[in-house]
């Protein structure tokens, strides 16, 4: 693996098993330091409706995808919910990370206690596997992963997780550099909404070593009609 040091000057000369590291680039913000094989403060956003460059975005030519979908039943808003096994791959060349969905429940039986959001909002979950890449230390984390309702960007929520961890499983948890990490993300989205896709925002990255950058990106991919 080639050595890189420390982007800021250090009166220590860099040594042999220094790690290539990242700065995560905020948009109208400043560098922010990412440690060698240490949790990091990731580059997040709000659920938001993505101006006209961000919803141009699209997957580069390396990424892949396979898709089957095979529903198991058959749900209305107001019936069972509706499972359905997938199989979907996204990948990030550029960072190595793999991102796989294997289910995706739609329609997902409300807690009690909430009449009124049961109505306006449905309950998405998916089933996925966060696989982050080993070349650098960029994490890859749930909250950057999101569900395109046409030009509206919907952020997983961890309000009803306790609710489904029976159920489903437990939300999923960050990856860090060469880790694998599987679980549930939900989502709260308006009823009826089609098709769902799948949508990984990358942010934008500095390599601490040399004048590289990795700009923004946003990876997308449908997981069913």
């Amino acid at each position: 693996m080639t050595t890189h040091t420390q982007l800021t000057a250090s009166p220590r000369s860099a040594r042999p098993n220094r790690l290539r590291r990242l700065a995560s680039v905020a948009a109208l913000a400043p560098l922010l330091a990412v440690a060698a094989c240490s949790g990091e403060a990731p580059v997040t956003a709000n659920p938001t409706r993505r101006p006209a460059a961000t919803a141009a975005s699209t997957s580069t030519p390396g990424s892949t995808s396979t898709t089957a979908t095979a529903t198991e039943t058959t749900a209305t808003p107001e019936a069972e919910p509706t499972r359905s096994k997938v199989s979907v791959r996204l990948e990030v060349p550029t960072l190595g990370h793999v991102i796989k969905v294997h289910r995706v429940v739609r329609n997902i039986t409300w807690p009690e206690g909430n009449p009124v959001a049961e109505e306006a909002f449905e309950l998405v979950g998916i089933r996925v596997t966060l696989a982050a890449g080993d070349r650098f230390t960029a994490t890859l984390a749930p909250s950057q992963l999101f569900l395109r309702l046409g030009d509206v960007d919907v952020k997983s929520t961890t309000e009803f997780a306790k609710a489904f961890e029976k159920t489903y499983g437990p939300v999923v948890e960050a990856a860090k550099r060469g880790e694998v990490k599987k679980g549930w993300l939900y989502f709260k989205i308006d009823r009826g909404v089609s098709p769902l896709v799948l949508e990984y925002h990358r942010p934008a990255y500095q390599v601490s070593t040399t004048d590289k950058t990795i700009e923004a990106h946003v990876y997308s991919r449908k997981l069913l009609d």
